[in-house]
């Protein structure tokens, strides 16, 4: 809603009178009020009010903030602030008219007890809320307020008691900071264009931990990982042998069934030559049996020590060197203290 301009002249010419008048004006009985001013305070207050009125009329605003501010730091009447507001509204700065229009509503609201500033409180709201096209209004929530310092809100700070109301800021790029006493600072950065509004929730207070129940991190020494290598290059060697014992005992199996099938009983000379072959082919698969258990017992046995044992033992290790595995016709072993 737009008021038209001698609708929007009034206020300024009622607040003027009204504030001139109140400044001299006592508390209704029974009613409790700020200190009373004393009169030295009331003249500075009413002569500032003058001199400001006259420069606003003269379109000299930030001289006219000047006196106005004057007036209101010698008696803190609403319709002082509403000067003030009514001044940067011309000075086209609607945050900072915006901020000021909500003083003067916190003010009056605080005294409407008294009487006298009704008007003015409608006055602030109406206009304020006319400056809601020009700016953006960012409403954050803090879930932990305890836990939170400060919140800034485009580089200006929120009052504490602001939290959770509808902040003004310059519309455009946003950010947003809240300080946490528990860690580093929450961010959020957006764009809002004039007349947007933005409502968004932060939690300073750091996530409760996830109960894992007790966990207990075992560490194997570095000595004894160093038997991993040798446990594979067991294991390999042991399924290797066991390899060789599948396909020379598969070969041996077959040579014995042929001799047996045309020999009979005793094989003749010229068959002497399949009889030896049958006895390599055994001798091999005898060989890569042995060769395959010895092997993978010997992978598993270092396997295993590279993953457990004491801190004892693991001296010991080092102390006498490196494990070493040894191959050979029919034999696999592991030489080395364990």
């Amino acid at each position: 809603m737009r008021f038209p301009s001698w609708i929007r002249a009034v206020p300024f010419c009622v607040a003027t009178s009204l504030s001139l008048a109140s400044l001299t004006v006592t508390p209704a009985f029974g009613q409790t009020a700020p200190a009373s001013p004393t009169p030295d305070a009331i003249k500075k207050a009413q002569e500032s009010m003058k001199k400001g009125v006259t420069l606003y009329k003269s379109k000299r605003y930030n001289e006219a903030i000047i006196e106005f501010r004057a007036s209101y730091a010698s008696v803190p009447s609403p319709n002082s602030r509403f000067q003030i507001a009514r001044a940067l509204v011309a000075l086209d700065e609607p945050v900072e008219a915006y901020l000021e229009y909500d003083g003067v509503i916190e003010d009056a609201t605080a005294r409407a007890s008294e009487g006298k500033y009704a008007e003015t409180l409608e006055y602030a709201v109406a206009e304020r809320d006319q400056l809601a096209g020009k700016v953006a209004l960012v409403t954050v929530t803090v879930a932990s307020p305890e836990a939170a310092k400060s919140l800034l809100i485009g580089g200006r700070e929120v009052p504490r008691a602001r939290w959770g109301q509808p902040f003004p800021a310059v519309p455009g790029p946003i950010d947003v900071e809240l300080s946490s006493t528990a860690g580093a600072p929450l961010r959020e950065e957006f764009t809002l264009a004039a007349g947007e509004k933005k409502e968004l929730t932060l939690d300073p207070a750091p996530a409760a931990p996830v109960d894992q129940g007790v966990v207990i991190e075992t560490r194997v020494p570095e000595s004894r990982r160093a038997l991993r290598p040798y446990a594979y290059a067991a294991g390999g060697v042991g399924v290797a042998g066991l390899a060789l014992f599948t396909v020379a005992g598969l070969m041996a199996s077959s040579t014995y069934a042929d001799l047996s099938e045309t020999c009979g009983g005793r094989c003749p000379p010229n068959r002497q030559s399949d009889v030896d072959a049958g006895k390599t082919q055994q001798t091999l698969a005898n060989i890569g049996l042995i060769v395959g258990a010895a092997g993978l017992a010997a992978g598993a046995t270092l396997f295993v020590l590279s993953i457990t044992g004491s801190e004892a033992s693991d001296a010991a290790q080092t102390s006498a060197g490196r494990p070493q595995l040894l191959l050979g016709p029919g034999y696999a072993g592991v030489r080395g203290t364990f």
